[in-house]
C-alpha cells in the first residue's frame, strides 16, 4: 500500500499510532542494519536511550528537528525515515495521495505529511506552523523547495531574512545554511519538496 505511512481503515484515515509504529519500526532496522546500538544513536542524536527506546516502540513522537538528528546519526535523510520501503511502482509508475490525518512527525504545531514513497527522486510534504527560531541552522545533501499555502514564514539563509506569504515561494540548495520561523503570533501551512538522496 503505497498511499500512506501505516494502515488505513476501510473508511477512514490511517491510525496515528500505526505510523508512528511503522516510523519506530524503520529507525530500528536501520539502527541494526548499520551495527549500532540504541545508546550510540540516542547520543549522536541528542536524545536520552529510554526516549529513543520509546520511539522504536512507536510509543512516542519526534519533532522534526530530532527526527533529523536521528536520519544524521543514522548516515539517512528524514524523508527516508518517513516514507514507507520502496515497493513495487503501480504499473505506469505512478503515485496517489490521499488526504490523511496520521503523522509520525509534529512540527509542534501540526503534523508533517509525506505525500510520495521514497522510490521518487523528489518528496513532496505538507508542514504547518508556527515555526520558531530554537537556533539550529539546516544543512543537508538534498535541494530544497518551499511554497506557501497559508499564512507567512521568514527564511533565513545566509545573504539574510527574507518573508514569504501565501503564494510566495523560495529554493535554495541543501548545502545553504538555512532555518525558517513565523511572524509572533503567525501560523502557516507549507508545502516542501525536497531532493531524494540515493544511498
Amino acid at each position: 500500500m503505497a498511499e500512506t505511512m501505516g494502515s488505513r481503515a476501510a473508511n477512514g484515515p490511517a491510525d496515528p499510532d500505526e505510523a508512528a509504529r511503522a516510523l519506530g519500526a524503520r529507525i530500528r532496522a536501520l539502527r541494526q542494519a548499520r551495527g549500532a546500538t540504541l545508546t550510540e544513536i540516542a547520543a549522536q542524536a541528542q536524545l536520552s536511550h529510554s526516549f529513543l527506546s520509546q520511539v522504536e516502540r512507536g510509543l512516542e513522537r519526534l519533532s522534526m528537528t530530532s527526527l533529523f538528528r536521528v536520519a544524521q546519526a543514522l548516515g539517512t535523510t528524514q524523508q527516508a525515515l518517513l516514507t514507507e520501503q520502496p515497493r513495487e511502482r503501480s504499473e505506469g509508475g505512478f503515485h496517489v495521495f490521499r488526504r490523511q490525518d496520521d503523522s509520525a512527525v509534529d512540527m509542534g504545531s501540526g503534523p508533517v505529511h509525506v505525500m510520495a514513497p521514497p522510490s521518487g527522486r523528489f518528496v513532496p510534504m505538507i508542514m504547518v506552523g508556527p515555526f520558531s527560531d530554537d537556533g539550529l541552522w539546516w544543512e543537508h545533501g538534498e535541494d530544497e523547495f518551499v511554497y506557501v499555502l497559508e499564512g507567512r514564514m521568514v527564511v533565513v539563509l545566509e545573504d539574510g531574512e527574507h518573508e514569504l506569504s501565501a503564494g510566495d515561494a523560495t529554493y535554495y540548495e541543501g548545502w545553504v545554511p538555512h532555518k525558517w520561523r513565523t511572524p509572533e503570533g503567525g501560523h502557516t501551512r507549507v508545502v516542501v519538496v525536497k531532493e531524494q538522496r540515493r544511498e
